[in-house]
């Protein structure tokens, strides 16, 4: 049985984390709502005033064509997931059910790719999206991020765990193996859901590559935030944090929908 004093300075200790952990968010959605005299204020927390002129400024395109960068960041975010979650599903399921010549060197590559940072590849990836003439356009973001290491080590991992009677039941029927793939794709649902949100956010929140890859017109939104900072004051900063605040509701509303799965998943994981 818990002790009750035990469970209740447990609960003071996860309060105050979770104030801690909120506390940043609220002061940004807070501010807002303030004027740069509030803002430069640090005790004030609530502003006098809540008028919503920040994201009236952000949506007439005052300052910037918000909802143009948004639906980029949106677009690019999805297709690279979704095609991220499928390519490197494929590939975990290979390596974690079928022999083949030079298996554990293919496997080490991408396990090197997750430890060399992007600062490395940005430079060649430059150049190849100039000899293939996408640079500029959002598939010269959407590509490179199709092929992520991280993915293959993960779905190896999960379909492991898949027993391998499916396999010879597949080949009894005489299926192929792109067909006895689909068909054990869905008894993996909730990793490929857990991925899909976690390659999401990854793209969602990427700096170097799109400012290295993209033109003006295609820029995603967290390269468009920058350019709310003017030195200036010109920008209020109150529109900065309205863009701030909406640049993470397609993540938070993600992780509300995709949660119970993402749960399973990861107890899964835990447990195998």
């Amino acid at each position: 049985m818990v002790d009750p004093m035990k469970k209740f300075l447990s609960g003071i200790v996860l309060f105050g984390a979770v104030l801690i952990c909120l506390y940043p968010f609220a002061w940004m959605f807070l501010s807002s709502f303030k004027t740069n005299r509030e803002i430069y204020q640090p005790t004030l927390f609530i502003p006098k005033d809540f008028e919503p002129d920040s994201y009236l400024s952000l949506f007439s395109d005052q300052y910037i064509p918000f909802l143009s960068y948004f639906l980029n960041s949106t677009f690019i975010s999805v297709c690279q997931a979704l095609l991220a979650v499928f390519v490197t599903a494929a590939a975990g399921f290979v390596f974690a059910k079928y022999s083949f010549r030079g298996k554990s060197i293919v496997f080490g590559i991408a396990i090197l790719v997750i430890l060399i940072p992007k600062q490395a590849l940005a430079v060649p990836l430059f150049d190849w999206m100039l000899w293939l003439g996408l640079h500029g356009g959002k598939w010269a973001l959407i590509l490179p991020g199709i092929a992520s290491g991280l993915g293959i080590v993960f779905f190896t991992q999960v379909f492991r765990k898949v027993p391998d009677e499916l396999l010879e039941l597949a080949k009894v029927e005489g299926l192929s193996v792109h067909r006895t793939f689909l068909l054990i794709l869905p008894l993996a649902g909730p990793s490929l859901v857990t991925y899909g949100l976690l390659h999401f956010i990854l793209s969602w929140q990427e700096h170097l590559l799109p400012l290295l890859l993209l033109d003006d017109e295609n820029i995603t939104l967290p390269i468009a935030l920058a350019k709310l900072r003017d030195s200036s004051h010109r920008i209020p900063e109150a529109v900065g944090m309205a863009a701030a605040t909406l640049s993470l509701l397609p993540v938070v509303v993600l992780f509300g929908i995709c949660f119970r799965k993402m749960k399973t998943a990861l107890v899964h994981l835990a447990l195998s």
